[in-house]
C-alpha cells in the first residue's frame, strides 16, 4: 500500500523533523547518533496513546518476553502475569531463564509461551479463539510414550499426561487474548517447519536427530512476504471480530538472529533476509490499519554499538538495552516521564 501526500505536506514534515538528515552538524543527525558511544536514541511518532489501565497481551519471540518483564516492573496490566510452566519442566534451567522466563527455579516461567514464527503464532491463537482441535492437541509421539509439544518452547519431552498438562497451561495463557485491549506482537523468524500429518506449523522442531528419524513427517518452509502478511491480516481480522473490536496492535521485529539456518546460505545472510521480510510486513501492516503501529525495537538494537547492545554470544540483547527500549516505549505511548519503577512481579 503506497503512501501519498502533497508537496506542501512533505515539505512541512521536512521542515519540522529534526531527525530527518543522515548527515549534519548537530547531534540529531543519524551520523552523530550512530557514532555516539551509547544506546541509540530514536524519534518515534506513535499513531495513538495507550491507557495505563488497558490490559496488554504479549506474543512473539524471547525478545517479547524480555520486554514483558520490564513492562511488569512498571506495573502495567500484563495479562500473562502469573501464567507459564514450572521451571523444572524445561530442557534445562538455563533454557527457562534464557528464553525470557525470568523467575526462580520452582516458579512458573513464561519462556514456554515464546512464538518464533508467524504461522505457529496464528495457529495458537486460532486454537483458543475458534476452539480448533487437533489429534492429541498437535503433540507428536516421538517413540513409545515420549511426547513432544512442537507448539511450545524449550520444554522437556515426556509422558503424554505430563506434556498435556503443560499444554493446558499454555492454552490458558494464550486464552488471555480475549481479555486484551492491546496486543504487543514481536515477529521473530521466517524459517518454519510443518508437521505434514496435521498440517500445523511447528513453533520449534524436535531436533536434528528426530528430524532425521522422522524425515517423512516434516517439511521445511521459509515463508516470504505475501505468505506472512496474509497470515497476519487474517489474524488481526479474527482478533478484532472475536475478541475486541477496539484492539490496538503494537508490532515489533525481534532483533535476536537465527540460531542457525536450514537454507544453503551463510547464517548472517539468511538472518538478514528473514528480518528484512518481517520488517517489510510490519511496515505494510502499519500502512493498512490505523490501529496497528510499528515500534522500532529492532532499529534500537541494530543501530546501537554492538559492544553495548549484545551479550558475548552475539545472539541475545543486553538487559540494559532491553530496559532502554522498554522505557522509551513507555515514554512514547504513555507520556514522557512515566512513573516509578517497581520491583519485578
Amino acid at each position: 500500500m503506497k503512501i501519498e501526500f502533497s508537496a506542501k505536506t512533505a515539505l512541512g514534515f521536512s521542515k519540522h523533523n529534526e531527525t530527518r538528515a543522515w548527515l549534519g552538524s548537530d547531534d540529531r543527525s543519524a551520523c552523530a547518533r550512530l557514532q555516539a558511544d551509547k544506546f541509540i536514541e530514536l524519534r518515534h511518532v506513535p499513531k495513538f496513546q495507550l491507557d495505563r489501565s488497558a490490559p496488554i497481551f504479549t506474543v512473539g519471540s524471547c525478545f517479547a518476553r524480555n520486554v514483558e518483564n520490564t513492562l511488569l516492573e512498571h506495573r502495567l496490566p500484563m495479562l500473562l502475569r502469573g501464567h507459564g510452566v514450572p521451571a523444572e519442566e524445561y530442557e534445562t534451567w538455563d533454557e527457562a531463564a534464557g528464553r525470557g522466563g525470568g523467575e526462580p527455579r520452582g516458579h512458573l516461567s513464561r519462556g514456554a509461551l515464546n512464538k518464533y514464527n508467524v504461522h505457529s503464532m496464528t495457529r495458537e491463537l486460532r486454537r483458543v479463539i475458534l476452539e480448533e482441535t487437533y489429534p492429541h492437541e498437535g503433540l507428536i509421539e516421538l517413540k513409545q510414550d515420549l511426547w513432544f509439544d512442537p507448539h511450545a518452547s524449550a520444554l522437556r519431552n515426556g509422558p503424554y499426561e505430563t506434556v498435556m498438562a503443560n499444554r493446558r497451561r499454555i492454552h490458558a495463557a494464550m486464552a488471555e487474548i480475549r481479555n486484551a485491549q492491546v496486543m504487543f506482537m514481536t515477529l521473530g523468524l521466517t524459517e518454519t517447519w510443518i508437521d505434514k500429518e496435521t498440517g500445523l506449523a511447528l513453533n520449534v522442531h524436535p531436533g536434528a536427530n528426530w528430524l532425521t528419524r522422522l524425515a517423512d513427517r516434516f517439511q521445511f518452509v521459509d515463508y516470504g512476504f505475501d505468505g506472512i502478511l496474509s497470515e497476519l491480516v487474517a489474524m488481526i481480522d479474527l482478533i478484532r471480530s472475536a475478541c475486541s473490536a477496539d484492539m490496538r496492535f503494537i508490532v515489533t521485529v525481534s532483533p535476536v538472529p537465527l540460531g542457525s539456518t536450514f537454507k544453503n546460505a551463510d547464517v548472517i545472510v539468511a538472518n538478514g533476509g528473514s528480518k528484512a521480510t518481517l520488517r517489510a510486513v510490519a511496515e505494510e501492516l502499519t500502512r493498512q490499519y490505523d490501529f496497528v503501529d510499528y515500534f522500532p525495537s529492532y532499529e534500537y538494537v541494530i543501530n546501537s554499538p554492538r559492544s553495548l547492545a549484545w551479550r558475548d554470544d552475539q545472539l541475545h540483547v543486553n538487559a540494559g538495552l532491553v530496559r532502554h527500549i522498554t522505557e522509551s516505549f513507555i515514554g512514547f505511548y504513555y507520556g514522557a516521564g512515566d512513573g516509578q519503577v517497581a520491583s519485578a512481579a
